[in-house]
């Protein structure tokens, strides 16, 4: 954990298909919208950050989306403002083929005051962050939730080391799910994330509607107290990691 550096910067640099780029990206934590940002969105997303009831998770709201905006709009040498996104069955947001020239792929999450965004060519990705917290009554969520495997492998943990393993097991869960464009909901129970946790990379095999592919999965130390993963349908060969700041923008 402790090798994973982050380095700050606001430009992007070329992505190739065998390259995974990963963006750090700390959220003000006091609602407050960089009107600039806010000029970034489209009509919809600005509705859709009026109707949070928080001012904070609006503030939030409005610096990922325009965050992203900033970044894909980088990589394809266009303006933030004329990138167009429509929504998979379940929700998965994506570039319009008309303004992606590069096909890039991209996934975002973000868990309290952090934020990760996920950016490949050609190949889908997921990715999934969460803030770990003592107080989740993770045992619980685990066996309602969790394959017979997974929750062994749980259980088999120390109990100091438990509910970190229950993060790691979820976020990495999630991460599967949306690199194969679905919600946690629908295929829950289909993915076991159990084997190679405490490796680096791992292969996990999918079956889908009668199908088995695989999927490829890493995990993602953003934070001490976070946990991460990311997921590709194809392999990659170089990660990048940036911690993202405006100021050299």
């Amino acid at each position: 954990m402790s090798n994973w550096h982050w380095i700050p910067t606001g430009k992007v640099i070329s992505i190739v298909p065998q390259a995974l780029h990963i963006w750090r990206l700390s959220l003000q934590a006091r609602g407050e919208i960089d009107p600039s940002l806010w000029d970034l969105l489209s009509r919809d997303e600005q509705q859709r950050a009026q109707r949070f009831v928080r001012s904070q998770d609006q503030g939030k709201y409005v610096q990922v989306r325009g965050t992203l905006r900033c970044l894909l709009s980088q990589y394809l040498q266009t303006s933030g403002k004329v990138l167009c996104f429509d929504y998979g069955d379940y929700g998965k947001p994506q570039l319009i083929a008309s303004c992606n020239p590069l096909n890039l792929q991209f996934n975002v999450s973000h868990s309290h005051e952090l934020a990760v965004i996920a950016i490949t060519q050609t190949t889908a990705v997921g990715v999934d962050i969460e803030q770990v917290n003592p107080q989740a009554k993770y045992i619980n969520i685990s066996q309602r939730f969790f394959s017979a495997a997974e929750h062994e492998i749980l259980l088999q943990q120390p109990i100091e080391q438990q509910c970190r393993t229950f993060f790691q097991l979820w976020t990495r869960k999630e991460a599967c799910v949306k690199a194969m464009g679905g919600s946690i909901a629908h295929a829950l129970n289909q993915i076991n994330v159990a084997q190679g946790l405490n490796q680096a990379s791992t292969t996990i095999n999918v079956m889908e509607q009668s199908q088995a592919h695989q999927l490829f999965l890493h995990n993602l130390f953003p934070d001490p107290n976070f946990a991460g993963a990311v997921a590709t349908q194809k392999p990659w060969q170089r990660l990048h990691l940036w911690e993202y700041t405006r100021s050299d923008q």
